[in-house]
């Protein structure tokens, strides 16, 4: 596993983190996790509430990319790794927010463990893998 540095967590934190997944059939999609935060030093976690594309690609190949990039600074990471989703478990009862039942009849958590990450600093550093 890779650890997140306080820079990564900040990021992640105060600036919008994007998903990107594939299909069985290797036909990439990629949207914004509003959800999308910190779990500890070497996992990413989200809600899962519309399970639509993330979701079933997900579970068709657990492995997913994440980048967060700060527009102004011109820096940014990708964080890429398996996920597990966590639906009904302890540990979703754990972390998912009851008030998120209020809005949405099903939810769960996808925990996604940091394997790679890399930087997108708008350099010729980009691309460089970190961990």
């Amino acid at each position: 596993m890779a650890d997140l540095s306080e820079e990564m967590k900040n990021m992640i934190n105060e600036q919008l983190p994007f998903l990107a997944t594939a299909d069985e059939n290797g036909v990439p999609k990629v949207g914004p996790k509003g959800s999308l935060q910190v779990m500890d030093d070497s996992h990413l976690l989200y809600y899962e509430h519309t399970f639509r594309h993330a979701y079933h690609n997900l579970k068709q190949n657990a492995y997913a990319a994440v980048a967060v990039a700060d527009r102004s600074a011109q820096k940014g990471f990708r964080f890429e790794g398996k996920s597990h989703i966590h639906e009904g478990d302890s540990l979703a009862k754990k972390i998912l927010p009851p008030k998120i039942f209020d809005r949405f009849p099903r939810a769960a958590v996808v925990v996604i463990d940091v394997e790679h990450i890399y930087q997108l600093d708008n350099n010729l550093d980009a691309g460089t893998r970190l961990a």
